[in-house]
């Protein structure tokens, strides 16, 4: 395991923060896109031509082409993951991970596809009944939609997919030509354990009618973050200066895709953070997560000190120095997309494509010595202008290891 350098809240004075040294492996990071389904939301995407240069390589059909999912869903309920395709698309397969797919031990699920219902219309339906267990260290699923071109003429991959909140009956549906069957009923979603990170293709959603917006509603269990969808706007989170609450900061603002943090003026550390005291001693995974975009950058990589970026996430935490004394540190991450030129450096950071979305999972346990104690999570900008981004989607979730109850 990689070590962390971590520095005390008393010399942020003088510049200084500590961040991972891990990067994400290259051909993940690089090559593979997801794209982010939101629960109850009405159907996605349509059709995606087979010569789509972000297509992934399918895990279950050789020669095949997959578009990967995610959708956030909550331990301990069931669901319904419905696909659409065209009849004569029959060489499809729709896997299941339960975490990343190129994490160490990840689980794949190939769902059945039959026995197929036949139907007078030009398309297959599939609905899938699913559960996911209330022992899971995560809430994120991925979603492998795989197939291939059965013909020279069919230049695309035409499929629509959607998860509902609810578990669809067979026998209100009857005579519509579905496919009804049973995917895993307990799945164990899994936390990471070390970081990934992967381009996210977001969308603009119509939620339907009839089904409430469960996933940006529902707290994710053992999350220690409040409103980090801000879909409560600014509540919870409070504007700062190297970290210290200041109402006259004005570098930030609410848009449609989450908080905006930018500068035209000024290079100091502002933005929102959010007070914490959590106890995370006996945590077995401390997982922080965040969606990024960089959109505009003037100082190349994280600047001459390595801790300034147009978007930076800090979390403040405490250790045990084993002599009954407490540490006080920063966990800081940046991200740029301009390549560092002299005396600009890119410690501490990571490069992200302009303009896209980029995931960052990371598990905080994997840092040495352990947390004790969450003090706050921050969500910046610094450095020099001109300078623009947009964070959302922001968690901290911590799993402990559970007791036997039972006492063997």
């Amino acid at each position: 395991m990689k070590r962390f350098v971590c520095i005390g809240l008393c010399m942020l004075a003088a510049g200084l923060l500590a961040a991972a040294s891990i990067h994400a492996s290259a051909p993940w990071a690089s090559r593979w896109h997801v794209v982010e389904l939101m629960l109850d939301s009405r159907p996605y995407p349509g059709a995606i031509p087979y010569r789509n240069s972000w297509l992934n390589t399918s895990h279950h059909i050789q020669g095949g082409y997959a578009v990967l999912y995610s959708i956030e869903l909550i331990p301990g309920r069931s669901y319904t993951l419905g696909l659409s395709c065209p009849t004569y698309a029959r060489d499809v397969a729709v896997v299941l991970f339960d975490r990343w797919p190129g994490s160490p031990g990840a689980r794949m699920v190939t769902l059945p596809m039959g026995p197929l219902v036949r139907t007078n219309t030009t398309s297959l339906e599939y609905r899938w009944n699913l559960g996911i267990s209330p022992k899971s260290t995560s809430t994120l699923l991925y979603v492998s939609v795989e197939g291939r071109p059965t013909q020279r003429e069919h230049m695309e991959l035409p499929h629509t997919v959607f998860v509902r909140s609810t578990p669809t009956k067979p026998s209100s549906r009857v005579g519509q030509g579905i496919t009804y069957l049973q995917g895993p009923q307990n799945l164990v979603l899994t936390g990471e354990r070390e970081q990934v990170a992967y381009l996210v293709r977001k969308h603009e959603v119509e939620r339907t009618s009839e089904f409430e917006p469960t996933s940006m509603v529902l707290a994710i269990p053992g999350d220690l973050v409040h409103n980090g969808w801000f879909t409560d706007g600014l509540n919870y989170w409070k504007p700062h200066r190297t970290y210290e609450v200041n109402h006259d900061v004005k570098t930030f603002s609410l848009v449609k895709d989450g908080l905006r943090i930018f500068s035209t003026v000024s290079h100091v550390r502002e933005g929102l953070i959010q007070q914490l005291d959590a106890d995370v001693s006996d945590a077995d995974t401390l997982i922080l997560r965040a969606d990024v975009r960089v959109d505009a950058q003037a100082m190349g990589g994280t600047g001459p000190g390595g801790h300034d970026a147009p978007i930076a996430i800090a979390v403040g935490y405490e250790t045990d120095n084993g002599d009954e004394t407490v540490k006080e540190n920063i966990f800081w991450q940046g991200f740029y997309y301009l390549e560092p030129q002299e005396p600009n450096i890119g410690k501490n950071g990571q490069k992200v494509p302009q303009g896209l979305w980029y995931r960052y999972i990371m598990n905080l346990m994997q840092i040495e010595p352990r947390p004790q104690r969450i003090k706050f999570i921050a969500l910046e900008g610094s450095g020099w202008p001109q300078r623009d981004g947009v964070v959302t989607d922001v968690h901290l979730i911590v799993k402990k290891t559970p007791h036997d109850e039972s006492g063997e």
